[in-house]
């Protein structure tokens, strides 16, 4: 019975965030460009506070992660360049409200969330704007086991990605934004300048 509710539950959040996201994408076109963007390692600072757990739980832990100052000015600049921006991330889905609360509270309350059972849930949404012929820019590091001290790529993910048109930023491209600024976890400066320096590496 617990299975079947479970079942249940993860059908219904799966179903709202894909309502969300054709919502979303409906009025783009072929023009257009979507940045699907990952949070936890990407944006936030997050393997630390799973090395060292001193939290209530993880809705308390999210809204304590410091931020990637380098990712989040090259996502402004995206926003302000009119692209849609579109985090997509796997957490548990009654997080979802915390890691709103936490973008708003690091400017980034203009964008659109997305929240995935699994990291590999996440190539249903890219299939689905490619089948709609928009471009897509996914930004990820693909990867886990940080705060064991053995970090591993999600292989299959990385295997599939390089059949797909995509234009993928992983682990070195993430570190090449992120590397020109500190994190924070104090709220952001309005002076702060954007990044400018990236790589972008074509998957073909």
């Amino acid at each position: 019975m617990k299975q079947l509710i479970k079942v249940i539950v993860y059908r219904t959040f799966d179903l709202f965030f894909r309502y969300r996201f054709n919502r979303c994408i409906k009025n783009l076109n072929k023009k257009d460009k979507v940045y699907l963007v990952d949070i936890d390692n990407t944006l936030a600072d997050t393997w630390p506070s799973l090395q060292n757990y001193v939290y209530r739980n993880d809705n308390h832990r999210y809204g304590s992660l410091s931020i990637f100052i380098g990712m989040r000015n090259f996502i402004l600049e995206k926003i302000q360049d009119k692209d849609r921006v579109v985090f997509i991330s796997a957490r548990g889905y009654l997080n979802y409200f915390s890691t709103l609360k936490w973008l708003s509270g690091n400017g980034l309350n203009s964008i659109n969330l997305i929240l995935v059972d699994r990291a590999e849930d996440k190539l249903a949404y890219i299939t689905e704007l490619l089948e709609r012929k928009i471009a897509v820019v996914y930004i990820d590091d693909l990867s886990y086991g940080h705060e064991y001290g053995e970090v591993r790529l999600y292989e299959k993910m990385l295997l599939k990605l390089n059949t797909l048109p995509v234009e993928y930023l992983g682990v070195k491209e993430i570190e090449l934004i992120n590397s020109a600024y500190a994190t924070s976890n104090k709220g952001i400066k309005k002076d702060i300048p954007n990044c400018q320096n990236y790589i972008s590496n074509k998957v073909v």
